[in-house]
């Protein structure tokens, strides 16, 4: 993509994320963004209670899964044809697949009913994150995307602020099927809210024949599912063999589906395509085994556990919205930066925590607050940082393949990296170590992608200071 057309004068001297032209793709990528985020945090409520009702609870994790590895082809599918496409069109597609997927999970009879309606979300979620950002690249000016991008971060706030309460109490009072069927009236409201301004972006590529990366997608997503597969198989041997099968799948796909050179952080794009994925990836690994932490042998309530996954999004709010402010008083030339200096704040923050656990065997609340606090700082400044510095080094009529990819590495880096630290965990339990040893090991390796991503930032630093004119 892209060209938007017809273009007000008033818009072009003083834009906004919020002015006549840009409103209504505002608020429909800021509701896309929200659901996707609110259905993820509801089934983390809801799903004890489906498992019990309709069967399941010894496949529970695939409750999980079968959403994610339709997702993979869904983003990979979504991103070629919005390059050839009307994004109007394949947003529309994809949201009728979510739709379709929220009616049969929710009318589901059967956990094997329940995994279809999973894995029609899926697809249709992977496709609509990967359309809103192709559409973040085009529609928006390159000095508008910190803004953009900022909105859409705060987007996930208010799910995690209400949505694991709202889906418990539905749940509790009616059924579990309602936090499926009550997304649809959401869902209805974001069409009109997004088609006619996505109509009026246009392809670049309407010639471009289509390419293998749906084949590989496919391949991916059987590599990932092999992958999680043989984190579950016992006696260990027997899953150590069919996860590396997996992981060796995984990885061979992905370098032909991301950029050249992504995983040797080759600047300017690849680079930061690769920060973004390992730094949220690393975040993950160690919130994850975090939160296992405070609960196992920290002595902290679910509640108390709770107030620190809350504060952390609050705070990844703020600093997505200081980073649009750097951006406005800096301009390009700091994004390298910025994106450095908010990995390293996740960073120091995760390698602190991990200390704490290695060395001490301890952990405590007031150190999950103030060094996750920090985290959700750094990872507000970053993660954001990453997506303008990928976009305005994206090649003309790409920008629906940078987006993929993008999400992709964060897809990829995250089931990789908190599935391995489960493995780490487990394997201390079971050779005797203590639980405190095996969730350090589990984060050591969080802390790890985090510094590769620190390092990941520092070799965007060839950003030129000038971004290229906008393509609309």
């Amino acid at each position: 993509m892209i060209a938007v057309n017809d273009r007000s004068t008033t818009s072009r001297n003083h834009p906004s994320i919020w002015d006549k032209e840009h409103f209504s793709i505002t608020i429909g990528s800021i509701l896309a963004f929200t659901i996707i985020a609110f259905q993820g945090l509801a089934l983390a409520t809801i799903a004890p209670v489906l498992a019990e009702d309709i069967g399941g609870r010894n496949l529970y994790g695939w409750i999980f899964s079968a959403f994610l590895l339709p997702q993979i082809v869904g983003t990979v599918y979504a991103g070629r044809e919005v390059d050839r496409h009307s994004p109007a069109r394949v947003f529309l597609i994809h949201l009728v697949f979510f739709t379709l997927g929220c009616i049969v999970a929710g009318a589901a009879p059967s956990i094997s009913w329940l995994f279809l309606g999973r894995a029609i979300q899926g697809f249709g979620a992977g496709g609509i994150a990967s359309c809103v950002y192709a559409v973040v690249s085009s529609a928006y000016e390159d000095k508008l995307r910190p803004a953009i991008l900022a909105a859409t971060s705060a987007a996930w706030v208010v799910p995690s602020l209400i949505g694991p309460a709202i889906a418990g109490f539905v749940a509790e009072q009616w059924s579990w099927r309602w936090a499926f069927f009550g997304l649809i009236p959401i869902l209805l409201a974001i069409a009109p809210l997004t088609l006619p301004s996505y109509a009026r972006i246009k392809p670049h590529n309407l010639t471009a024949k289509a390419d293998r990366r749906l084949q590989l997608a496919i391949v991916l997503a059987i590599a990932t599912g092999l992958f999680l597969a043989g984190l579950e198989i016992r006696p260990w041997i027997a899953g150590a063999a069919v996860a590396a099968m997996g992981l060796g799948g995984l990885i061979t796909t992905l370098t032909r589906l991301l950029p050249e050179g992504t995983f040797t952080a080759r600047p300017v794009m690849p680079a930061a395509i690769l920060a973004r994925g390992l730094g949220l990836g690393g975040f993950a690994v160690v919130e994850t085994y975090l939160i296992f932490s405070l609960k196992d042998f920290g002595g902290v309530s679910a509640t108390r556990v709770g107030l620190i996954l809350t504060v952390t999004s609050i705070l990844w709010t703020v600093g997505s919205w200081l980073q649009s402010r750097w951006d406005r008083a800096t301009g390009p030339a700091h994004r390298p930066r910025r994106l450095a200096t908010g990995f390293a704040l996740v960073f120091a923050a995760a390698l602190g925590i991990f200390l704490c656990v290695a060395i001490l065997q301890e952990i405590w609340l007031w150190a999950g607050l103030v060094g996750w606090g920090i985290a959700g700082i750094g990872i507000g400044l970053a993660y954001p940082t990453a997506v303008s510095i990928a976009f305005v080094n994206a090649p003309a009529g790409m920008e629906g393949k940078v987006s993929s990819s993008m999400i992709l590495i964060d897809l990829f880096a995250f089931s990789i990296g908190v599935g391995l630290g489960g493995v780490l965990l487990a394997f201390a339990e079971s050779t005797g170590r203590s639980t405190e040893l095996g969730a350090a090991l589990a984060m050591s390796l969080g802390v790890a992608m985090l510094a590769l991503a620190v390092v990941a930032g520092l070799r965007t630093r060839h950003l030129p200071v000038t971004s290229p004119s906008p393509s609309g």
